[in-house]
């Protein structure tokens, strides 16, 4: 029961709210059903850091891993439950794009990356990464303009076609695993790979062609350079609250999947060749997404390249492997997730008070929008890194991985590309703060209670977690730490 909550509460909010008619409810059952599966997944992590690994039947598996990105999925959707109920106060019921269609497609986005992370089959867990895509593309097109749509499709198709790679690598896998003595009902299960890994050297050569399909595959998705076209166009599209959950989440849920395969192939032939691969496509979409950022003109456009940047970085930790390579990697897909979530949130609140994202038309907001203007700058300082916020402590304990393994040219690269970022927004920002507003809200409207606090509760971990990691989520990351590489050292 306790695996089963997580994946019944979304489904059964999904089916309520397609059922209810009128707003208000739609909205309080939508708040309601997210405290449930908060709950719910509050519950998991505790039953899991207190009774170990959790199974249910073949088919569903939790572990420390599985914990630590349970946490960052529950916290974010709470948080995009609670923005949208103010976000979405003005879109008109009857039409496709109503509040019900919304809520319901969430929650249905909501159970696909919950079964995603519960998966104990590799095969089931790609079924639901591609069911991601199913579930979230709609909402990418959720406004019906001409340009949502073609975003949408562009995400269904290109992700699609990555998610066919995804698979081509699991089929690979399933195949070296069977050639190694791995009966072929288990040839998929997780937790039988990891057992079997070091007998599975004999299929070297397709374990190496598994996991270059499945880098290529959940990379796409993940948003790596060159697989990335999809990811700019779906956050300018899709609405704030859903860019939020894209990059915040998704990238996440499909970053832990690739952690799943590289963990296998570690065991089986050394970290030697998947951890290069990572360090390649974690280089190239750090240095292509930091220089991109420059000549960005839509806000939504340029928040959707630094988070391709930052899975870069992430990659970058965990190719150079370690322990402070992979704590730093975990803690950093977490302060991303807070950080890029603050700056959506922020961009919902300048579009709905500018009618626009076009940066160039935005002039004067510091004095305009004070709170809004406070929290751009205090999400720039947060997302580049700047202490004494989260990233400066996850992307230094990066550094200090790549310095002590001697990769001196990736140490040199991501200083480089950080600098470069904090130029970007520092030159696009200023230009939106200061100045004479050209287009004035009128009226401007009032900001609602629910921005204040999920703003609030985003600052306050992104201080917290620059400040002192606490012991308990020290302890989770461990965990995961322990399921990936269990004979690293903690840091």
């Amino acid at each position: 029961m306790v695996l089963l909550l997580p994946l019944f509460i979304p489904l059964a909010g999904a089916l309520f709210v397609f059922l209810c008619r009128q707003p208000r409810v739609v909205v309080r059952a939508a708040l309601t059903a997210g405290a449930l599966q908060l709950a719910a997944i509050g519950l998991t992590v505790y039953k899991i850091h207190s009774q170990g690994v959790l199974t249910a039947g073949r088919y569903l598996r939790a572990d420390g891993l599985t914990s630590f990105f349970l946490i960052s999925l529950g916290l974010i959707s709470a948080l995009v439950l609670v923005y949208s109920s103010g976000y979405l106060r003005h879109v008109p019921e009857g039409r496709f794009s109503s509040l019900r269609w919304f809520y319901g497609l969430v929650f249905l986005f909501l159970f696909t990356m919950v079964a995603v992370y519960l998966s104990a089959n590799l095969g089931m867990m790609w079924i639901f990464v591609e069911a991601t895509t199913l579930a979230s593309a709609l909402l990418v097109g959720f406004y019906n303009t001409e340009g949502a749509v073609e975003a949408g499709w562009k995400y269904l198709i290109v992700c699609t076609v990555g998610i066919a790679f995804a698979l081509f690598g699991t089929i690979a896998l399933y195949l070296a695993a069977v050639k190694g003595g791995v009966s072929p009902e288990s040839a998929l299960d997780w937790g039988t790979l990891m057992a079997a890994a070091p007998g599975l050297v004999g299929g070297r050569e397709l374990l190496k062609l598994a996991f270059v399909f499945v880098a290529v595959g959940y990379g796409t998705k993940v948003g790596f350079v060159p697989m990335h076209s999809w990811l700019p166009d779906a956050h300018a599209e899709a609405p704030s609250p859903i860019s939020a959950l894209l990059s915040a989440v998704l990238l996440n849920c499909a970053m832990y999947a690739l952690l799943r395969f590289d963990a296998i192939t570690s065991r089986a032939i050394g970290s030697g060749f998947s951890h290069t691969l990572l360090l390649i496509f974690g280089g190239a979409s750090l240095a292509v997404a930091s220089l991109l950022m420059i000549v960005q003109r839509d806000l939504k456009r340029l928040l959707a390249y630094s988070s391709i940047e930052h899975m870069g970085i992430v990659a970058i930790g965990v190719g150079l492997g370690g322990a402070l390579g992979l704590f730093g990697a975990l803690l950093h897909t977490f302060n991303h997730s807070i950080a890029k979530t603050f700056l959506f949130f922020t961009a919902g609140n300048v579009r709905e008070n500018f009618g626009t994202l076009r940066m160039e038309r935005i002039r004067g907001m510091a004095r305009s929008l004070p709170w809004t203007g406070s929290a751009l700058i205090l999400g720039a300082l947060a997302i580049t890194g700047m202490p004494p916020f989260g990233l400066f402590v996850s992307e230094l304990l990066i550094l200090t991985g790549a310095f002590s393994t001697a990769h001196y040219f990736i140490a040199v690269l991501m200083l480089a590309a950080i600098s470069v970022v904090f130029g970007a927004l520092l030159h696009h920002f200023q230009h939106m703060l200061v100045g004479q507003p050209e287009d004035v809200p009128v009226p401007q409207p009032a900001l609602q209670a629910s921005w204040f606090v999920v703003m609030g509760v985003c600052a306050l971990c992104l201080l917290v977690l620059g400040i002192h990691v606490p012991a308990a989520f020290a302890a989770v990351l461990h965990g995961a730490m322990a399921v990936l590489q269990p004979a690293v050292l903690q840091p």
